[in-house]
């Protein structure tokens, strides 16, 4: 070849190299001025939220040990977001191949490089307590060596909502202004630990945060209902629910007539029929007292008119709720020659309010139906309309 033309092609093949690696040296300087720039932007964000109560931010030993050396340069350098999201979508690739730990270990360094984002919290809870959980739960349901399904049902699946639940917890504290966080660690309780005291509390706390949707009150209400010993300040919630109106829920329903008929029967046992006549002429508003009277009379043998006149009373208050009307019907069928105008009434009731009717009282009126001999096609309860609690 012509020294000439060789000398040439080599330097501009030196001259291509030269450009190639300028273009990558300018395209890293680029990015490392922008990161620097964003320093001071995102140091006066962290000022600020540390001002109004939020926590300031630092990599902590997990995501210092855990993240790749360029990756930790980045997270410290202006690029939190960016490493956070390469990291959870390892995370998803972990979760597709059912490699729990490290699901685990990049959750923990999402959460660690982007703590006031809820979301990622709320992944790491879920991957944790439930899908980790319902893995081993399988796995427990096909294994046939007892010390395997020893395992996974006392320690392993235990672990994994265990770690769910500090995930939820911890993103409670960096999330102080979102329901969201508070709402899971409720649902951990409620859901994998059957604590209802613990799970009202969090949906309390989380019921309490601005963006927080009425349904996790109504949440709060129905599990405050389940614990015992404290009925009381859990119909003082449940009544203003009801009464309120806007949404009674067959759960809110159900509470309401069950924490009633504990109120009724503590009326009863501290109270006589002479003392509750005088209560009522004293408070004529407060139908419970009505109710308990009508149970007074009902313990009795030869009670149940002078209930059923109590219960006429207490229909006419108009905060009474419906399931009164329900009761009532039920006691004036006990007696044959007003069993028909019963039985017409408590259809009535059904076909225009079914949720107010318990499987006992389906039970009831069906049995109730047969003994009036009403025809099948004309019958309420045709078999299939029986309906839980």
């Amino acid at each position: 070849m012509d020294p000439f033309r060789e000398k040439r092609t080599l330097n501009n093949h030196i001259k291509f190299n030269l450009s190639k690696y300028g273009r990558i040296l300018l395209c890293i300087a680029v990015l490392v001025s922008f990161g620097f720039i964003r320093i001071p932007l995102e140091s006066s964000t962290e000022n600020e939220l540390e001002k109004y109560g939020f926590r300031d931010w630092v990599p902590d030993i997990s995501a210092r040990e855990q993240l790749t050396q360029a990756g930790f340069l980045g997270a410290i350098g202006g690029f939190r977001s960016l490493v956070a999201s390469i990291y959870d979508l390892r995370a998803h690739e972990a979760f597709r191949d059912k490699d729990w730990a490290s699901v685990e270990r990049f959750r923990k360094i999402t959460t660690s490089l982007q703590p006031r984002f809820s979301k990622h919290w709320d992944l790491a809870a879920w991957d944790m307590a439930w899908n980790a959980y319902a893995y081993y739960r399988s796995r427990l349901e096909f294994s046939e060596d007892d010390l395997e399904k020893w395992q996974i049902e006392k320690m392993i699946m235990p672990n994994y909502v265990e770690k769910g639940l500090n995930f939820a917890k911890e993103g409670a504290k960096w999330t102080p202004e979102s329901y969201l966080l508070p709402m899971v660690v409720g649902d951990i309780y409620s859901q994998k630990y059957n604590n209802p005291k613990l799970a009202a509390d969090w949906y309390f706390k989380s019921s309490q945060a601005e963006d927080a949707p009425t349904y996790i009150f109504r949440a709060y209400a129905t599990h405050l209902a389940k614990c015992k010993g404290m009925e009381e300040e859990a119909y003082g919630v449940v009544s203003n629910l009801y009464n309120d109106g806007k949404i009674r829920t067959l759960t809110i329903r159900r509470d309401m007539e069950r924490l009633e008929d504990f109120m009724i029967n503590k009326l009863v046992q501290t109270n006589s029929v002479d003392q509750l006549t005088a209560m009522i002429e004293k408070t004529p508003s407060n139908y419970l007292l009505n109710a308990a009277l009508a149970e007074h009379y009902l313990k009795s043998d030869d009670g149940t008119e002078l209930a059923i006149e109590a219960y006429r009373v207490l229909l006419k208050n108009p905060k009474a709720p419906q399931f009164y009307r329900r009761k009532f019907g039920f006691l004036v069928a006990l007696n044959p020659e007003t069993q028909l105008s019963a039985y017409q009434l408590l259809k009535k009731m059904y076909t225009s309010i079914p949720q107010i009717f318990r499987e006992k009282d389906l039970i009831e009126l069906s049995n109730i139906e047969t003994s009036l001999n009403v025809p099948l096609n004309e019958k309420v309860i045709k078999g299939s309309g029986l309906i839980n609690d």
